[in-house]
């Protein structure tokens, strides 16, 4: 009995979607010619005739593979053509002298990616990683701006400082729980990341490692980590909401700043410190509850918070730094608690809709600079 056919669904790298009829005996160079003939494989450039290369889940497969024994009728897998030019296999970017290539194979004799090996190839789109190697140094992949997708293996364990900061078209990548170590900027200015999952190996996110990631809507932080740096999350603004886990007990200055459509966020009462410029420019957030852990509220710690409607202050905190609630248009009514020692000029300036405001009698003096003059009137003194 003859195979029954099935429609394959083939992504390009352009977005476009292509079917093809094939059975599971059909070979990838049979896949590949019916691809062929699917798209125009001039060089628009070079007049040259673009080869044809499939990979399933982001890896290349051999011509001698069938569709079935690839994984490419399984209905979780995923099949990708690219029409390019070229293929390497190098260590360094100085190993590379063909333009247009689609792939970099890294060799399986080395144990690392060393710092900068591919930092500015502007034409990368895919990278093959060998299980062999452990860590992918600093700046190793910086500035790839096509790279579309990467498979990191089980056998790293650390992504170096700044590895995939300006992969501008990186839509997809994984983190398998080998990895420990997420250093600072590694994941800055990827802008197409939708979302990523933290492996629970890793336990401290580090300065600025997702900033300006401006896709990014989903991000799971699992309870291993106890600390997030500062300016993580600086600049994420389609990240519209986050848990914080228990675990965590240390967040930086202007961690989660710009993030503007961030309307929920639960802080841990194992934090203690709220830092400077923590959510400034959270245009969404509209409340939020301090935990009473929390000793000090840092400087513009909310500035800008324009629809932030309500806010407990706990009698914990014993100081509110310079602009700390600077331009919370919307906040109505605000009670500083007996247990606040200090408040920084400007700490309420901006508030223009506040109603009500509650302040120690004690903190008369220190807080007389903390509001507009237009709010002194309605100051009440405990």
């Amino acid at each position: 009995m003859a195979a029954m056919p099935h429609e394959l669904k083939v992504k390009t790298l352009d977005g476009d979607d292509l079917t093809v009829e094939v059975v599971p005996t059909t070979t990838i160079k049979e896949l590949k010619a019916k691809l062929f003939g699917k798209k125009h494989c001039e060089d628009p450039i070079e007049r040259k005739i673009l080869k044809v290369k499939v990979l399933a889940d982001g890896l290349l497969v051999d011509d001698d593979q069938t569709v079935d024994s690839a994984g490419l009728l399984h209905a979780e897998s995923e099949a990708t053509v690219i029409y390019s030019r070229n293929e390497v296999e190098a260590a360094t970017k100085e190993a590379i002298h063909a333009e247009g290539f689609l792939q970099v194979n890294i060799p399986v004799s080395l144990t690392e990616i060393s710092a900068r090996a591919f930092e500015n190839c502007y034409l990368v789109v895919k990278v093959a990683i060998p299980e062999s190697v452990t860590d992918i140094g600093m700046c190793a992949f910086h500035n790839c701006k096509a790279l579309a997708s990467i498979t990191i293996p089980e056998s790293v364990t650390v992504i170096g400082y700044h590895a995939f900061e300006g992969c501008e078209f990186l839509a997809s990548i994984t983190l398998p729980e080998s990895v420990t170590s997420i250093c600072g900027h590694a994941f800055a200015y990827c802008e197409s990341l939708p979302s990523i999952t933290i492996p629970n190996s890793v336990r401290t996110i580090g300065p600025s490692t997702f900033r300006y990631c401006v896709s990014l809507v989903n991000i799971t932080i699992p309870e291993s980590v106890t600390s997030i740096r500062d300016f993580a999350f600086h600049g994420c603004r389609s990240l519209t909401s986050i848990t914080i886990p228990e675990s965590v007990t240390s967040i930086g200055d202007g961690a989660f700043s710009g993030c503007e459509s961030l309307a929920s966020i639960t802080i841990p009462n194992s934090v203690t410190a709220i830092g400077a410029f923590f959510f400034q420019q959270c245009k969404s957030l509209a409340r939020i509850t301090i935990p009473e852990s929390v000793t000090v509220i840092g400087n513009s710690a909310f500035r800008n918070c324009s629809s932030l409607v309500s806010i407990t202050i706990p009698e914990s905190v014993t100081a509110i730094g310079y602009d700390a609630f600077g331009g919370c248009a919307s906040l109505q009514s605000i009670t500083i608690p007996e247990s606040v020692t200090s408040i920084g000029h400007c700490a309420f300036f901006g508030c223009s809709s506040l109603k009500s405001i509650t302040i120690s009698e004690l903190l008369r003096k220190d807080g007389q600079f903390a509001f507009d003059d237009d709010l002194q009137a309605i100051i009440r003194h405990v």
